[in-house]
């Protein structure tokens, strides 16, 4: 075995440099082969190529197109949040645009799974505007919504929970991590009731609604919410959705098809009784997809009725 040389004079041994390909070889030979091979043999597999960057290292470049992203994103969440019958803030293109710019700062490269650009955005402004004292994460996968939260709510406590961080890219030193379900935890008796919950846990959502009343949270956003006749084209929402809950009851099972594998859904009475009863507004946020061109997002926010009323 050859071993490495030693630094003249220092006795350390020298490591030979790291080969990086230059923007010529990554152009031209990677990227092609990345695309045109790789690509299209994952597809064949049944996975999908990771990309190389995240979505939102992807962008304009030219100040009337990065304006006119901006002004329609801020247009579509305007409108939603007073639908939603929450306040819009007066600046909501200089607060859409700084988001824009400080993104590219996030230290979680995402790049396949969990939200993207849109589903950032939105979550940001949501909380901002609500300007939570605690917020509630329940699934942190890589850890760029806990990112976003703190950006979005500098002073509030955040309690992240997950079955396993793992995955975890970015954690944030003030949030309070618990590897078990947020059910079980104990707040030791923090009032809730100003709080934000953001669950993006893939958990059945009409259970989490029911828990989330009993322990006094008005404000819920949910990721992956979808309608019955669309649950197929998800890559794993949990059921009952938000949607399928609200939806009248079916007259039959709810069935659909997904990589070779059925699944079946019977609504029951009970629970969606009970969920109807303790939701006062629901509001789906636009995808923004059209106007931004990043991949769709798909929160939506919920308001529980005062059980104090």
């Amino acid at each position: 075995m050859v071993s490495a040389p030693a630094i003249e004079g220092t006795g350390e041994v020298a490591c030979a440099p790291r080969w990086m390909p230059s923007e010529r070889t990554r152009r031209k030979v990677l990227e092609p082969l990345r695309r045109r091979v790789l690509g299209p043999l994952f597809t064949r597999l049944g996975y999908d190529l990771l990309p190389a960057v995240p979505e939102w290292e992807h962008r304009p470049l030219s100040r009337r197109e990065v304006d006119r992203l901006v002004r329609g994103a801020a247009h579509h969440i305007a409108v939603d949040l007073e639908a939603a019958g929450l306040p819009v803030p007066a600046d909501m293109e200089g607060l859409v645009r700084s988001f824009y710019d400080e993104i590219r700062s996030c230290p979680v490269r995402q790049k396949h799974g969990g939200n993207g650009f849109n589903g950032a955005l939105e979550l940001f402004v949501v909380a901002r505007v609500l300007q939570p004292d605690v917020i509630i994460e329940s699934g942190v996968f890589r850890g760029l919504t806990t990112w976003v939260l703190r950006k979005a709510c500098p002073e509030a406590r955040i309690f992240c929970f997950d079955a396993v961080f793992s995955n975890l890219q970015h954690r944030d030193p003030s949030a309070i991590y618990y590897e078990a379900d947020w059910s079980g935890f104990d707040f030791g008796g923090i009032d809730l009731s100003r709080a934000l919950a953001f669950f993006d846990d893939h958990i059945d959502q009409a259970r989490r609604i029911i828990e989330a009343e009993k322990r006094g949270l008005r404000h819920l956003v949910f990721d992956d919410n979808t309608a019955a006749h669309r649950i197929h084209s998800h890559g794993g929402p949990a059921y009952p959705t938000v949607d399928m809950v609200l939806d009248d009851i079916p007259t039959e099972p709810v069935r659909w098809l997904r990589n070779g594998r059925e699944f079946v859904y019977e609504a029951d009475p009970s629970v969606v009784e009970a969920v109807r009863a303790r939701v006062e507004t629901v509001r789906h946020i636009d995808d923004l997809h059209g106007v931004t061109g990043y991949s769709p997002a798909r929160l939506t926010y919920v308001k529980l009725k005062d059980r104090r009323i």
